[in-house]
């Protein structure tokens, strides 16, 4: 892969970032208004555990299987690891975990406002792992269309069929956006499956050797993804418990506004999932590029966003969440050093380093979690931001000087554009415009 076909295929991802970012900023528009903070963090809550159970079932099984693909390994043989070791393992856990909360939380304040609706998880979980592996296979064997597709119908169907429920149940706003956000990850795995299907040849399959392997790199990915989910949602369920579904609905605004920015290394790593995985020539070039396009383009976003944050969440969410620009403010340094993280991880893994990355997420997880406790009984939802922020410094830092330190690349050549990337950019546009 070229410089100029990569920064072809940054700009294709980038402007189908774009428009899945407005959906998903319209939606929350919406949620905010129509469920006011309370009930917003119910949603938020319930929307952020399937990712906490998959986690900790399944969490290395789209490392492997990314892996895997890449590698041009059977698609049927993947999947059927998905639908066992993701799926079924993540059906029986949500079952415990719900089982156990009703018997002995119910002393929780958000465990009584949630009531029977904590049941929705059992099909939420398994249909979350679901999604997240067929948008992994889609993406490491090269299907960077039907990725963004697939991303596009999973913003796009809530906000239309919340649309449309809320219109014909307007005294049930909460169940409307349960009941639409199921029923996206519910297209997004259909159609995800059927394009499977089409391009490759999916006849589900069990083999013992690929099974092993599969297994043994998703061991020692596994505390990676687990330990991710915990750095970036543990701060939901604390602030759930410990301050309520208020608070919670606010935080969850300041994060909103935050992950706006992601758009930035989301359309970086989109196309680059593959090369970076299979580890092709030239990779030592596109990795520093990455980054430096990345970071420069955050450092912007971040500043702009700083400027802008307070109105943008009055004037989208109302002014109700005023108290989440403060939380907002604290979040942005660490959202700057995770734009690395995606990039990174993604360059170490096809290097062969889940065990090393795993180690990582992990000593910033405990990390993560101590500062929570101290920092949400004292100070709240900005205490929850800046202990979030300083994690993900903290594994950005550690991140990079481990790839730097394979690679042999200097720390320099990551942090910023360079005069010599403006000339194939130039000749890109030139074309493009000619």
């Amino acid at each position: 892969m070229n410089l100029n076909q990569y920064l072809k295929h940054l700009a294709l991802s980038m402007g189908t970032t774009v428009l899945m970012i407005a959906l998903r900023l319209l939606r929350n528009v919406l949620l905010a208004r129509i469920l006011g903070p309370s009930e917003r963090g119910l949603f938020a809550l319930l929307s952020t555990l399937p990712d906490l159970i998959s986690a900790a079932t399944s969490g290395g099984l789209n490392s492997a299987v990314g892996f895997q693909a890449a590698k041009q390994r059977p698609m049927g043989l993947l999947l059927s690891q998905v639908l066992v070791f993701g799926c079924l393992l993540a059906t029986m856990l949500t079952l415990l975990v719900v089982a156990l909360t009703r018997e002995f939380g119910n002393e929780l304040d958000i465990t009584r406002q949630l009531g029977l609706l904590a049941w929705l998880l059992l099909m939420a979980v398994p249909l979350s792992v679901l999604k997240s592996g067929l948008l992994t296979l889609h993406n490491a064997s090269g299907g960077v269309v039907a990725f963004n597709i697939l991303r596009l119908i999973e913003s796009l169907t809530p906000l239309l069929l919340f649309l449309a429920l809320f219109w014909m149940w307007k005294s049930a706003a909460l169940e409307a956006a349960l009941i639409s956000w199921l029923a996206g990850i519910g297209l997004v795995v259909a159609v995800g499956w059927y394009w499977l299907k089409r391009d490759h040849p999916l006849r589900l399959q069990w083999d013992r050797a690929g099974q092993n392997e599969l297994l043994r790199y998703s061991a020692r990915s596994h505390p990676d993804l687990l330990f991710q989910q915990v750095i970036l949602r543990s701060d939901y369920l604390l602030i759930g418990a410990l301050l309520g579904s208020t608070a919670l609905g606010e935080y969850a605004m300041a994060t909103a506004a935050a992950e706006l920015l992601f758009i930035v290394p989301e359309a970086v790593t989109t196309p680059l999932m593959k090369r970076l995985l299979q580890q092709e020539e030239g990779i030592e070039r596109l990795t520093p590029l990455a980054l430096r396009l990345t970071a420069t383009v955050m450092i912007a976003a971040c500043v702009s966003m700083a400027l802008i944050g307070e109105w943008l969440i009055v004037t989208l969410f109302g002014e109700a969440y005023q108290p989440a620009y403060p939380a907002l403010l604290a979040l942005l340094p660490g959202l700057l050093g995770l734009c690395y993280v995606s990039i990174l991880r993604l360059d170490l893994l096809g290097k062969n380093r889940p065990g090393s990355i795993s180690l990582v997420m992990g000593l910033c997880a405990l990390f993560n979690l101590a500062l929570n406790l101290l920092l949400i009984p004292a100070y709240g939802i900005v205490g929850a931001a800046v202990a979030s922020s300083v994690a993900y410094l903290a594994v950005t830092v550690a991140l990079l000087w481990l790839y730097c330190r394979l690679s042999g690349v200097p720390v320099w050549q990551t942090l910023i554009i360079l005069p010599s990337d403006l000339v194939p950019m130039r000749q890109l546009l030139m074309r493009k415009a000619a």
